[in-house]
């Protein structure tokens, strides 16, 4: 049999012009799929950094507003029959409850000595602090007895600890007083001290029917109130990380008059500009709007506040964020970055409820 030789097909490859227009459309695709990436990542930080402002600005209001709001909070309503005992009492801000708000204009105002000592950014243009004082509610103690003589209040047992500084009310008279015994180590305590002689700055007299330097005694029934006293300082300083950016830092004197240092609250918050609505004709709400060195030193014009409005101006932790310098408008200015990041301004109105309707 004759084998017949059937012809082999021609074997085909890649010519070098098909090569090349295979290697352009990859190229093109990982191009593509490049450009795609990096407009994505670009976009997450975008709204990473955005979510990160909303979020110092909003805990920074609501830290500032729940002690605004509870200024000169005293466990009742308006009282002027009002002693303060301790001190220094009446020339501290951080311990005059009968000023229980006070602001200072940044570049203006001369700040109190334990801010600028802490770092508080002063000079021109300054952000602005202030200084809120009140109760703390979730701690109240009910009087049993009341011994003047021997500068002793009995109540129920409690955690309180000597240098702490207290206001005891029956809703008729209202005193504020430092804790001067006893030691009370194991929180065991049933009774309060308030005697002269000991602590810092302690009690001009034992007696708490007057403010310093007067001294009139004064009997708290059975049934009054005893509520520890807060003074907490908002301002704007360095941050502590040292990366050239501001963060707003709080020094709060609660339960006691030395010791305290201050803290950074929330990083990234770069101003802090605050006005205060004043009431002028006795309806409880504000009038005016004025900043605080309008209002000076004058207790009887800080006691005319009925509310705040706080401005706070953030920024992200990152630079080269957006496209190009953003513009802002904070406290009714229009300005320009001089980088690329993110700036949001958070304003919000609060009220004093001690003074409110």
């Amino acid at each position: 049999m004759k084998l017949v030789n059937q012809p082999r097909g021609r074997e085909h490859g890649m010519s070098l012009v098909e090569l090349m227009i295979a290697m352009a459309i990859g190229i093109f695709m990982c191009g593509v799929v490049a450009s795609l990436y990096f407009n994505m990542r670009g976009s997450f930080r975008y709204q990473e950094d955005l979510a990160r402002l909303q979020e110092t600005g909003r805990f920074a209001l609501e830290r500032m507003g729940r002690d605004v709001r509870m200024a000169g909070y005293n466990g009742c309503g308006s009282i002027t029959d009002f002693a303060n005992v301790i001190n220094g009492g009446a020339t501290s801000p951080f311990l005059n409850f009968s000023s229980p708000i006070l602001g200072y204009e940044g570049g203006v105002s001369t700040f109190p000595t334990e801010l600028t000592s802490a770092g508080a950014i002063t000079g021109t243009g300054a952000p602005d602090a202030i200084v809120l004082l009140g109760v703390d509610t979730s701690n109240e103690l009910v009087v049993q007895g009341h011994n003047p003589p021997s500068a002793q209040i009995d109540t129920s047992r409690h955690s309180i600890q000597a240098g702490e500084i207290l206001l005891i009310t029956d809703c008729s008279h209202a005193a504020v007083f430092q804790m001067t015994g006893p030691t009370n180590s194991n929180s065991n305590a049933t009774n309060v001290v308030h005697n002269t002689g000991t602590g810092s700055p302690g009690n001009c007299t034992k007696y708490l029917g007057a403010s310093c330097p007067a001294s009139k005694s004064y009997q708290f029934k059975p049934g009054a109130s005893m509520l520890r006293v807060y003074s907490n300082a908002y301002f704007i300083a360095p941050s502590s990380l040292g990366n050239g950016r501001r963060s707003l830092w709080a020094m709060s004197l609660t339960g006691a008059t030395s010791g305290s240092t201050a803290q950074e609250v929330m990083e990234g918050v770069q101003d802090m500009q605050i006005t205060y609505g004043q009431d002028t004709n006795g309806d409880f709400a504000a009038d005016k709007f004025v900043t605080a060195d309008a209002i000076g030193t004058s207790a009887t014009e800080w006691a005319k506040v009925v509310s705040v409005r706080l401005s706070l101006l953030a920024k992200s932790s990152k630079n080269n964020i957006a496209s190009k310098p953003q513009t802002y408008i904070f406290n009714g200015t229009t300005t320009t970055a001089t980088d690329k990041s993110l700036y949001k301004s958070f304003t919000e109105t609060m009220t004093l409820r001690n003074r409110s309707l």
